[in-house]
């Protein structure tokens, strides 16, 4: 680490495990920012990785996990969810005394608790997940903006190494992030209600649209803005959101079930023709939206 000059690093090689949209705006915030001397990136397909440096992502990259991140001091840990075990458990004995593993999952709990066995007892393992993305995915489409602004939730529980975390939430800070601390059960409940329930929402108004335009050929071409808005998060990769909702089944199925839960509520209240329910449902709605806006400003 740089302690003197014009750069003050705050880790000398940062080594990032899979440079797609998260990746590598990863790598390119760091770079831009100064905050790392070192990028290397780690994946299976050299033309991509080449097309990472080529956009700034990375400094250098390497094929081979374990030899790949023995020089980092900071391991961001980038496939999805069910992949980021298997990946920690394949670089762990390469892996530099000191390092400081992490991760970028949507769900936690499953990470959080087989990370710190899975890697040596001289390395730090510190759960996190940027709030921030895109359907669009891979290098090409990634910005080092991409976290300016952005909340970036840390999760960890009670055997978490506090210097380590201390040094993640300056690097997550140093790239324009918000860090938020939770633990890995509050982040699974809170990212089910906020982010996983809803992908499952708009997948199932898809589904009841299309069974609509079916019988009438006619329920596609009125889709208008809302439509559009509330259906556009299913253009994400399929695969990663199995994973996501395998990895967070339990908290999921809870928020899917108070959802059927209100709406079940609003159905009688609309069926009763109850003109004041049905007012109060959406003024309701329209001030918690507020209150809302209000907390994440």
């Amino acid at each position: 680490m740089s302690t003197s000059g014009e750069d003050n690093f705050i880790f000398d090689t940062i080594a990032i495990v899979g440079v797609g949209l998260i990746g590598g705006s990863l790598g390119m915030a760091a770079k831009r920012r100064h905050i790392v001397r070192r990028v290397v990136g780690i994946g299976r397909t050299e033309q991509k990785l080449m097309q990472a440096k080529l956009l700034g992502a990375i400094d250098e990259y390497s094929l081979d996990l374990e030899t790949g991140a023995s020089e980092a001091d900071l391991v961001f840990v980038c496939p999805p969810v069910r992949n980021i075990i298997p990946t920690i458990e394949q670089m762990a004995s390469g892996l530099k005394p000191g390092a400081i593993i992490t991760d970028v999952g949507s769900t936690k709990s499953e990470i959080v608790g087989l990370a710190p066995v899975a890697i040596p007892e001289s390395c730090s393992f510190i759960g996190g997940h940027p709030m921030t993305g895109s359907e669009q995915g891979g290098v090409e489409a990634a910005f080092p903006d991409l976290f300016v602004g952005a909340r970036y939730v840390l999760t960890p529980d009670s055997e978490t190494d506090l210097m380590a975390l201390g040094k993640m939430t300056e690097f997550a800070e140093a790239i324009g992030s918000e860090v938020l601390l939770m633990s890995p059960e509050e982040h699974d409940k809170a990212a089910a209600i906020i982010s996983h329930l809803p992908h499952a929402m708009s997948g199932a108004l898809l589904e009841v649209a299309e069974i609509a335009q079916r019988e009438s050929g006619k329920v596609f071409p009125m889709a208008a803005g809302s439509f559009r808005d509330l259906t556009r998060i299913t253009d994400s990769t399929p695969e990663i959101w199995r994973d996501i909702c395998l990895t967070n089944a339990g908290p999921l199925c809870e928020a899917i079930d108070a959802l059927r839960d209100h709406l079940e509520i609003f159905k009688n209240i609309v069926a009763a023709h109850d003109e004041e329910g049905i007012l109060r449902f959406f003024e309701r709605a329209k001030a918690i939206r507020s209150t809302y806006l209000r907390i994440t400003k």
